[in-house]
């Protein structure tokens, strides 16, 4: 499936975020602290990191559904839970269930595929988890991770930062992780990962593996994404993202747009099949997903300069991001 999606890549569907479109509802309340750039050197030194444990345990629960196990993180006081996507895929029972063992029955919010994050609810409403801003982020940072691997019982393990932006892992142009040596196994999926202050920076997602087992490459969806997420699964239930209106694929002889959706904000700014892109808001374009990363940065309403090539002739244009459609039709040659 992501191949295809590389080959002829819709750059429409990854546009970016659109937070403020719609009416505003009530407001969604994730806890962010202020970034500590030093980290107390009393806690640096202590001989245990029980003390981290101790204050997110509460915070991380089990996912149980008819085809398996894995973890989420609860990130509002009103009971909402992160997992990751191919967590809750295909099940028709979702259940939550806390440190204690108890067991809560809970209904999928919304679900990104894109970002492998999805937010359920329950009646369990726990302990919300503080979210640091994974910008922030550095080589070499402590971490934690925290989740139910194989099913035995909550469990920590502890690595560092091997890698931040670790981008172009998996097939899928917009993929984005923080990469630790953390051991993350089957099951750990969806639970927590954080620093040493107990403030998440990551949602696990998967490790690398020649075998199977852990071995030293633990990727976690970085907070700062999950909240976007998350808000945007409270607030619509879905994911809400823009577009351009154009397919594009990588040829020797650079980026070449392939189709342009009819009336849509590529076809409005008088581009046209065939047209080479040179550069998007003044980078330069070797391949197609710079143009994914590029365009999925910007948020609905924002204009991006788009400059290519027809025939000899070096054109500019401006595309005012739009909201992307359920169904379009496009034109091509």
């Amino acid at each position: 499936m992501y191949k295809e999606l590389l080959k002829y890549m819709v750059i429409g569907i990854v546009a970016g975020v659109a937070s403020y479109l719609f009416i505003s509802q009530k407001p969604v309340t994730i806890n962010v602290v202020e970034t500590k750039e030093v980290y107390d050197s009393n806690v640096v030194n202590r001989d245990s990191y029980n003390y981290i444990y101790d204050s997110v345990k509460n915070s991380v629960v089990t996912i149980q559904t008819n085809k398996g196990r894995g973890s989420g993180v609860i990130v509002t006081d009103d009971g909402h839970v992160v997992t990751n996507e191919h967590v809750i895929r295909g099940a028709n029972r979702v259940n939550i269930i806390s440190l204690d063992n108890n067991i809560y029955p809970a209904k999928i919010v919304g679900i990104d595929a894109i970002t492998d994050i999805a937010l359920l609810k329950s009646d369990f409403k726990g302990k919300a988890i503080s979210f640091s801003d994974s910008s922030t982020v550095k080589i070499g940072d402590i971490v934690l991770a925290i989740g139910n691997p194989f099913g035995v019982g909550q469990t920590l393990t502890k690595g560092i930062i091997s890698r931040t932006n670790s981008g172009h892992i998996t097939e899928n142009p917009l993929d984005e992780f923080l990469q630790s040596d953390a051991a993350i196994n089957p099951g750990n999926s969806g639970g927590a990962m954080v620093n040493i202050n107990g403030d998440l920076i990551g949602i696990n997602t998967m490790n690398l593996s020649l075998g199977g087992g852990s071995d030293g490459i633990g990727l976690a969806v970085p907070s700062n994404l999950v909240k976007n997420i998350t808000q945007q699964l409270i607030k619509y239930g879905r994911v809400v993202r823009g577009y351009i209106g154009m397919s594009a694929y990588d040829t020797p002889n650079g980026v070449v747009i392939s189709k342009i959706l009819n009336n849509g904000p590529a076809d409005k700014s008088g581009i046209l099949p065939n047209d080479i892109i040179l550069s998007l808001d003044g980078v330069k374009i070797n391949n197609i997903k710079q143009v994914v990363k590029i365009v999925a940065s910007l948020k609905v309403g924002e204009d991006i300069i788009l400059k290519f090539k027809r025939d000899n002739e070096i054109i500019e244009t401006v595309i005012n991001v739009s909201v992307m459609p359920r169904t379009h039709k496009s034109i091509q040659r």
